[in-house]
């Protein structure tokens, strides 16, 4: 299979792309919140199956293996419930990528630890019959892990960093002692290896689909910036956020000027390449970790976390500044703008924060269009409009 055919079966057509699969360096805040939510729910549902199964297994312990060491296992197996007891806790909060990360981290780190201690208990029997295939079954443990990161849509930076312990640990478990060991010990490596291998085609699998369909719902194809659903996503998120941190969030609600003009004077191709060149042009002049969202027809919603409103309308100012284009006709693009600031009176959520923003981009609008009405009715004009 030649390496073209290899990047097309994971759907990967550009260098972009190939790169998203390496490292979550570029993407962007809707697929991230897209596989925190997958992570968790995925680490919650099995973290929850084996504190239940964990425990219940000693009956089969009890059964075939002598007294002794079962009851060694069932203390093993307790503690190891109590671990995934709380990492299913954790992983029913809400979702974050950090959160995600650090708890499937933490699940994978259970099972080699978990085999690392049975490996050494049951070692130090010697077992036959029924009592040994048990002990083959422990032997398995990696295997079992290693295969459940193909339910995972992962980079190939973060595949690396989950399998690679537990892939060292099959390796330490099935060193072998003797020559005649040998050809055990190879063959359990090489099976590992090609699980690791399916596993990570599957892995980032995963990830390139949800790249490709996160982004064909989260964006807006003229502009490239949030849809309207995809912002009122993050917008409930920032919201709950920053009450839940009390920090400050804030928004500009921004409305271009007299756009109908230029679709009636010079048609809606014009007019959609204005809209595209004032959307890249806002997002050049945000800090990152900001968004915009394209909240329908010539209308957009910045997003500004950890922004009060004296620093929204200092963004805002930045963005007058920088300026979003030039209209066919060679005049500026300006807009009429409302900030919004979480902490105030009027707002309970985000859905009145956006009405707040609003609002004060109607009052803009309605006394002169080209400015930002801020808190306090707090008044920031275009460098147009100064010098009219």
């Amino acid at each position: 299979m030649t390496p073209m055919n290899l990047r097309e079966s994971l759907g990967i057509h550009t260098k972009d792309q190939l790169f998203e699969l390496f490292t979550a360096a570029q993407h962007g805040a809707p697929i991230s919140t897209h596989r925190a939510s997958m992570i968790q729910a995925r680490v919650f549902f099995f973290s929850a199956v084996f504190a239940v199964l964990v425990p219940l297994w000693f009956l089969l312990d009890l059964w075939l293996l002598p007294n002794e060491l079962w009851i060694e296992l069932l203390i093993v197996r307790l503690s190891s419930a109590v671990v995934f007891v709380i990492i299913a806790w954790q992983a029913a909060r809400d979702p974050e990528l950090w959160r995600a990360r650090l708890l499937l981290g933490a699940m994978l780190a259970v099972t080699p630890v978990f085999h690392l201690v049975t490996d050494h208990v049951i070692n130090g029997d010697e077992l036959t019959g029924m009592a040994r295939v048990v002990a083959e079954i422990y032997a398995l443990l990696p295997f079992v892990m290693v295969a459940g990161l193909t339910l995972f849509p992962l980079t190939l930076s973060e595949f690396v960093a989950y399998a690679a312990p537990m892939f060292f640990v099959a390796v330490y478990t099935a060193f072998p002692e003797t020559a005649a060991e040998l050809p055990q010990a190879v063959s359990t490596v090489w099976l590992m290896l090609l699980i690791l291998g399916v596993a990570l085609f599957s892995a980032l699998s995963q990830l390139r689909y949800m790249l490709s369909q996160v982004s064909r719902a989260s964006y807006d194809v003229l502009t490239g910036v949030l849809t309207r659903r995809a912002g009122i996503e993050m917008l409930d998120l920032q919201f709950r956020l920053a009450t839940m941190n009390q920090t400050p969030l804030s928004l500009l609600y921004l409305d271009l000027d007299h756009f109908k003009i230029i679709n009636d004077s010079f048609g809606h191709e014009a007019g959609d390449k204005v809209l595209k060149t004032a959307a890249q042009k806002m997002g050049e002049s945000l800090r990152k970790g900001d968004a915009v969202i394209r909240w329908g027809g010539e209308e957009f919603v910045v997003v500004l976390p950890n922004a009060d409103g004296k620093e929204a309308g200092m963004i805002a100012d930045r963005v007058m500044h920088a300026g979003i284009g030039m209209r066919p006709d060679d005049t500026p693009v300006t807009a009429s703008v409302g900030v919004a600031e979480s902490s105030e009176s009027d707002v309970r959520d985000w859905k009145s924060q956006v009405e707040l923003g609003d609002h004060r981009m109607y009052q803009a609008k309605t006394n002169g269009r080209a400015r930002c009405v801020g808190l306090d009715d707090e008044l920031i004009l275009w460098p147009e409009a100064k010098q009219d």
